[in-house]
């Protein structure tokens, strides 16, 4: 609007020519600044030029001609002076013209005598991909106009656009497929959610927008297209039909399939786009949209046709054995007149899952297993089924494997397949073990190397990592079919991580990582690995080389769609979880949260993120949010997470005033992690404790710091040394390790510490100078408002710990028997502390005792929190 009025009002332009794609808003946003100006006084006109009117004379300009006037000249004449002819009162006139490469001839001319008598300003709007007739360039040719290329909207912007019209966040999956089914277009977009809204396809739940079941396009919006297409000979529609079931396709297989000259005529009027890609020359539908009208107006039979026409071609193409050719030739011919190929189809259904498309590779497996394709086949899709989150369905398919020319190893590989959906995808630990010591009590020793590695899974999962380690000691992951081979690989580097033995965990993922490279059907593990390497580098304060490692995952993913998407956001909120960045964390956990949850949270990701994100919510003061983040249920089988679940209802305790109980809630989780040989996981807890102000902590920690590598479990001890000790310049030097570590939201910790701890010697310069390293830490986490630093910047009070604890409670709104319960004190106790406080104080009632410790509140709402789809290492250091 800024850049129309401008031209507008520019004396040495005659006015601006707005170009760029049907629907993306050229019409709306003209009219709406013409409306503005004659807000200003000046006289606007509106015409449009159109197809029907295009064989008209002065079609565009009918009401401006003179009645009764049939010489062409002065008809001409008349209505130029008619639209140039403006009142005294008005500040000169403005004049739209929509579409004006539709115009015809002489309506061209009058734009044209407007334009150069210097009558008025001019506004054009021009459709991409269409032929702009000569009379029309030389309006624009003769004088000086502003251009503007009108563009559709940016993924985010039509994510933002949405949620402001929608008046509330969209699910991301939503917002992902508005935008490829869209692409920007502002009118598809409105069309479409408007339908959507009508017909309870585009629903409001839980806070968020969800999209159920498949887009429903407008009858108009169907006929707008149909028109466009339909106006054009049949060997056109032939082309985009092509595209319509199979693009991209490479323009020379297009143009032997179809005819070269409607090739180029659909170029000609923008119903396809030509790029190069890798360097092949590619041919796709100008708009996803055009694909979508055609798939469901032309006859299933020309469809079918179609598929098998393409699928042939690229059969007998140079790149028919690419992976990605594969797929395409396999998912082509489900739905053709070709003879199902069941080796084709194995191979693209194990294809697909390394393209991360698992509801494809599962309707391959399962035409696979129709066409005949035997235990493979079988066994490819019951894996995948198990990723959907289908594990009832996958234990079926497994079942239902003929048994008649089983071998022993077979049994032991189906074995493990089965115990393994049992574990992730139905969440039964117990039953996944028992499936795997029924099978072992049958089978040959030879024949026992996948159940043997079940165990390692097993053990990892429920978190008894040394157990882990003595069942995959003998395993010769290069013997094991890879499948199961990198799931073992990413139990041995959680095992071995949670333990702090850093070094085999990452030999471990490393050598996950290459079998899942090695084995299109074991690629979606490439993933779970990297969270289970970069775990193992956080547990041991490594954090700089997470950052690194999470940021290759993230580029591994960029352009893979689905669940892959979702974990490496997940993961690199995790990771900036770690690194202090609260408000990065924040934004990339929540929709990568609320995805999985939206599916039921299979295979408990949503559980095993869940537990971070309620950590970043609660560090920065977000009570409610954090506290209703934490009481979604855990999963059965990851108990190896049972220390992050106890980290997590620590840090809920803490944000809500009671520190006490928060430190006691983390020297359980060390407790538990300690009897299960979590050693890794133990000094995170410690940690946490005392960053909650727990001095006790030190001796256990120095022990540690010989059993667990890395500098974070040093650097713990020496926290919990210096904050026994009251040690200001201890717990600086510590609050500055932290920081070189890149734990920000502990060294702001350390330096609250240091502030109180130098404030009570009486030394107040160290005091306000760690009491400000705090403040600007803090700001660069995103705003952490942790126990530690709002105890530190607040007023010093007269009061002990137990004192502070209990008046934040009481503050909270709990009642003395309440608090008493909490912090498993007698109510007696509980009021003699609040006297003691009130005396102390000079306060007068229990309300204004309470104000003086009451945290403000969060300047900002869950709602301010912006879902990021990416991130990059520059983030974490900005």
């Amino acid at each position: 609007m800024r850049h129309i009025e401008a031209a507008i009002a520019a004396p040495r332009l005659s006015g601006v020519v707005v170009a760029g794609p049907a629907g993306v808003g050229k019409s709306r946003i003209v009219r709406e600044a013409l409306a503005v100006a004659a807000a200003r006084g000046c006289a606007t006109r509106w015409a449009v030029g159109t197809s029907s009117a295009r064989s008209v004379p002065l079609g565009a300009f009918a009401e401006w001609a003179q009645p009764g006037v049939a010489q062409p000249v002065q008809l001409v004449r008349g209505v130029i002076e008619s639209l140039a002819g403006v009142p005294a009162q008005n500040s000169g006139m403005v004049l739209g013209v929509d579409d004006v490469h539709l115009l015809d001839e002489l309506s061209t001319f009058v734009v044209h005598q407007l334009v150069r008598r210097n009558a008025g300003k001019v506004v054009l709007t021009v459709r991409d991909g269409e032929p702009i007739p000569l009379g029309v360039q030389e309006i624009w040719r003769d004088a000086e106009f502003e251009r503007l290329e009108l563009e559709p909207l940016t993924r985010e912007e039509t994510s933002a656009l949405l949620s402001t019209t929608l008046g509330g966040p969209l699910n991301p999956d939503v917002a992902e497929r508005l935008w490829r089914l869209t692409r920007g277009n502002a009118l598809y977009l409105h069309n479409i959610v408007e339908r959507g809204l009508t017909d309870g396809v585009i629903t409001r739940r839980d806070g968020q927008w969800h999209w159920h079941g498949d887009p429903v396009v407008p009858t108009d919006l169907v006929d707008l297209i149909e028109a466009r297409i339909g106006a054009l000979p049949a060997a056109v529609s032939e082309v985009v039909d092509v595209l319509a079931v199979a693009e991209p396709v490479e323009l020379a297989s297009l143009q032997r399939i179809t005819d070269p000259g409607a090739v180029e005529l659909a170029d000609d009027h923008g119903l396809v786009t030509v790029e190069a890609v890798d360097g092949v020359v590619e041919v796709r539908v100008a708009h996803p949209l055009y694909g979508e009208v055609r798939r469901r107006r032309a006859p299933p039979t020309r469809l079918r046709r179609l598929r098998a026409l393409v699928a042939n071609e690229l059969a007998n193409g140079d790149r028919r054995n690419e992976i990605r050719v594969v797929v395409r030739r396999a998912s082509l011919s489900l739905h053709s007149d070709l003879e199902p190929d069941p080796v084709l189809l194995l191979s693209a259904a194990r294809g697909a899952v390394w393209l991360a498309d698992l509801p494809l590779s599962d309707r391959l497996a399962e035409a696979a297993i129709r066409a005949g394709g035997g235990l493979e086949a079988y066994l490819a899709r019951a894996y995948v089924l198990s990723w959907l989150g289908r594990g009832a369905d996958s234990d079926d398919a497994l079942t239902a494997i003929p048994a008649a020319e089983l071998t022993a190893a077979d049994v032991s590989r189906i074995a493990f397949l089965r115990a393994t959906n049992m574990l992730c995808a139905m969440a039964d630990p117990v039953g996944a073990k028992r499936i795997v010591d029924d099978a072992a009590a049958v089978t040959p020793a030879p024949a026992r190397g996948c159940l043997d590695a079940f165990l390692a899974v097993h053990w990892a999962a429920i978190g008894e990592p040394e157990k882990a380690r003595l069942a995959s000691d003998g395993l010769a992951l290069d013997r094991l079919p890879a499948i199961v081979a990198a799931v073992t690989a990413w139990a041995t580097t959680i095992a071995a991580g949670d333990a702090g033995r850093t070094t085999a965990a990452l030999a471990a993922a490393t050598t996950g990582y290459a079998i899942a490279a090695g084995s299109f059907d074991a690629a979606q593990m490439r993933f779970v690995i990297a969270d289970g390497y970069v775990g193992a580098l956080l547990l041991a304060g490594r954090i700089a080389d997470a950052v690194d490692a999470t940021e290759k995952t993230r580029v591994q993913a960029v352009d893979v769609p689905g669940l892959a998407q979702i974990l490496s956001t997940a993961l690199a909120g995790r990771t900036a979880l770690a690194a202090g960045r609260l408000d990065l964390a924040c934004s990339l956990l929540a929709p990568a949260v609320e995805v999985v949850y939206s599916f039921g949270d299979t295979n408990g990701f949503g559980y095993q993120y869940n537990l971070p994100y309620t950590v970043a919510l609660a560090m920065r003061g977000f009570a409610a949010d954090a506290a209703a983040s934490f009481a979604r249920p855990a999963y059965p089988s990851w108990k190896y997470l049972d220390y992050e679940y106890d980290i997590a209802g620590a840090w809920v305790a803490a944000c809500r005033g009671a520190t006490g109980d928060a430190a006691r809630v983390a020297r359980a989780g060390a407790q538990t992690a300690c009897t299960k040989g979590q050693f890794a996981a133990e000094v995170m807890c410690l940690q946490t404790a005392t960053q909650f102000g727990d001095a006790s902590c030190g001796p256990r920690l120095r022990e540690l710091e010989h059993l667990v590598e890395g500098p974070r479990a040093g650097a713990a001890a020496r926290y919990a040394a210096a904050l026994k000790d009251r040690d200001g310049g201890a717990l600086a030097a510590v609050s500055e390790e932290f920081e070189r570590m890149g734990d920000l939201v502990a060294a702001v910790d350390a330096a609250s510490h240091a502030a109180v701890a130098y404030r009570d010697g009486d030394l107040r310069g160290s005091s306000l100078g760690c009491s400000a390293r705090a403040e600007a830490l803090a700001k660069r986490c995103g705003g952490a408002r942790t126990p530690a630093f709002l105890q530190q910047s607040t007023a010093p009070l007269p009061l002990t710990q137990r004192e502070r604890e209990i008046v934040v409670l009481l503050g909270d709104g709990l009642s003395s028997r309440a608090v008493a319960d909490r912090l498993t004190l007698s109510v007696r106790t509980v009021e003699s502390h609040v006297y003691n406080a009130m005396a102390k104080t000079g306060t007068t009632s229990r309300d204004e005792l309470a104000a003086l410790v009451r945290p403000p509140e969060p300047t900002e709402t869950l709602n301010d929190l912006a879902p990021q789809r990416s991130w990059s290492t520059d983030e974490f250091t900005s």
